[in-house]
């Protein structure tokens, strides 16, 4: 290599170091928790000055851009209340409910932000394929619905494991013989003193205010997803940005280019390493 190629290395190099600390950085999803919206193994890319401009290489903000929507896929670092040490610095994914001042609940696994019960309509299997490619639905456990919350152009996606909420009245039942209420406190299963001994009570949470400067996230594999629901909230600090889109989606050689509603193979083992069509998928 000659000393012009190097030069050019050199500032291609700088120039990718730019980008990735100033404008996007790619993020790999480790878990289900926001399927069928983004898949285990989906490479995105995040748009790191989508709500704050920050010295490079640093957690300093100096410069505010945009607040956060509701809807937004966001990425950000973990608040770990429990201060575990295994959780600290890792970062979550997740989509954004409540912003600050707002008042929600759920009820039945359904939200209510600021009052108003958010309807749910189930998805029309026949176009599932189209909408969220190369993932498997399990029709015969999971109801796919479309949620729209206040303010969001567009729908988005979540799914709920029937069975937990046909069970979830049982759950309640037991929860109000042990601690007099009918529902949990949200952050309850992380802060909280008292023994919450059913997850299915991720659906039933009393009403709260997101606090000022704080937000509040879900999963979209709401019966499958650790969220603000168990922990409670993120300081707007913690954002690192907003989920533009797929650009690498990735697998483990041992699964299919079909995935169950959990994210496990369904059509044997082996098979292409992309699942190739979710390359440039939108992340909404």
């Amino acid at each position: 290599m000659n000393l012009h190629e190097m030069k050019s290395l050199a500032w291609t190099l700088l120039a990718l170091l730019f980008v990735r600390a100033l404008v996007a950085e790619p993020y790999k999803i480790p878990s289900g928790s926001m399927i069928p919206t983004l898949l285990i193994g989906d490479h995105i890319l995040v748009a790191k000055s989508s709500y704050n401009l920050r010295i490079p290489f640093t957690d300093i903000h100096f410069a505010k851009v945009s607040d956060p929507k509701r809807g937004d896929v966001v990425v950000f670092k973990y608040p770990n209340y429990e201060q575990d040490p295994g959780k600290s610095g890792i970062f979550f994914i997740k989509r954004l409910i409540g912003i600050p001042g707002d008042k929600i609940s759920v009820t039945k696994g359904v939200l209510s932000i600021n009052g108003d019960e958010i309807k749910r309509e189930p998805l029309d299997l026949g176009a599932f394929p189209e909408i969220t490619p190369q993932y498997k639905l399990n029709p015969d456990s999971v109801s796919l619905l479309r949620e729209k919350l206040p303010g969001q152009k567009h729908p988005h996606l979540l799914q709920q494991y029937r069975a937990d909420l046909e069970h979830l009245d049982d759950a309640v039942t037991t929860w109000e013989r042990l601690s007099g209420k009918d529902c949990i406190q949200v952050g309850q299963a992380v802060k909280g003193r008292e023994y919450m001994p059913d997850n299915r009570l991720m659906n039933q949470v009393c009403e709260f205010t997101v606090p000022q400067d704080h937000y509040f996230f879900m999963g979209d594999n709401r019966d499958d997803s650790s969220d603000g629901r168990a922990w409670g909230f993120v300081p707007r600090s913690y954002l690192k940005g907003k989920a533009l889109f797929v650009w690498l989606p990735w697998k483990s050689r041992a699964l299919s280019d079909d995935w169950d509603y959990q994210g496990k193979a369904t059509e044997g083992e082996g098979g292409p390493l992309l699942r190739w069509k979710r390359f440039g998928m939108r992340i909404q």
